[in-house]
């Protein structure tokens, strides 16, 4: 899933098939672009009338938001947007380089060409995008499109809101065209059905993703 731009996800949502759920994803996607920034705090009722529903979803919507990492609580504020210390960032990148790697070793073995078209077509997009949005938007899909290619269901469940918040720190990065190669490297491992090197190069990405992501956020390495 894409993140949704902060634009349209300031509009009125209407669709009641899965309200909570939408607005579980607007709020996600403002949260990552920076609409809220660390330590924001985010109010039922001003979420509700923001977002034009009622308060029930947006009480659901924010402790789902909670669980999945990006809100903490404070004792005098409440639910605000969580911030991040050096350590807390170097933890989530030791768990997903450990996933990430397992999910192109496995990609390498139950990978379809429909899984390969789809990567290679991610690949391409982040290189051609004209901004870092549109650019950190291709890079985001293609490590979801990673998880879909190794067809574990279940690393799926599990990855799914580690990824959600590693896409959060890296669009910290200024330049994300710097993952390009890395990006094409790994995809054409996969598609050889080569898991042990695209298990490699996974972790060898991950790691300079962590750096980069370090001193983009702390100027530290």
């Amino acid at each position: 899933m894409s993140p949704i731009s902060p634009e349209a996800s300031s509009t009125n949502i209407t669709d009641s098939v899965s309200l909570s759920g939408r607005l579980l994803d607007s709020l996600r996607s403002d949260v990552m672009t920076g609409r809220y920034p660390p330590g924001y705090r985010l109010v039922e009722r001003d979420v509700a009338d923001t977002y034009g529903v009622s308060r029930l979803p947006a009480r659901e919507a924010l402790q789902a938001l909670r669980a999945e990492g990006f809100l903490e609580v404070r004792k005098t504020r409440g639910l605000v947007v969580r911030s991040w210390t050096e350590r807390d960032v170097s933890e989530l990148f030791d768990i997903r380089q450990a996933l990430e790697a397992m999910a192109c070793r496995e990609a390498a073995d139950n990978r379809t060409d429909d899984d390969i078209a789809a990567l290679r077509a991610a690949v391409v997009a982040a290189d051609d995008a004209g901004d870092a949005t549109a650019a950190h938007d291709a890079n985001a899909l293609f490590h979801q499109l990673l998880v879909t290619a190794s067809h574990n269901r279940t690393l799926g469940e599990i990855m799914s809101p580690i990824l959600f918040r590693v896409q959060w720190l890296v669009r910290q990065i200024p330049d994300p065209h710097t993952v390009s190669h890395d990006h094409h490297e790994i995809v054409e491992a996969i598609a050889a059905g080569d898991g042990e090197l695209a298990e490699s190069l996974a972790r060898e990405h991950a790691e300079r993703n962590r750096t980069t992501t370090l001193e983009a956020m702390f100027g530290a390495g």
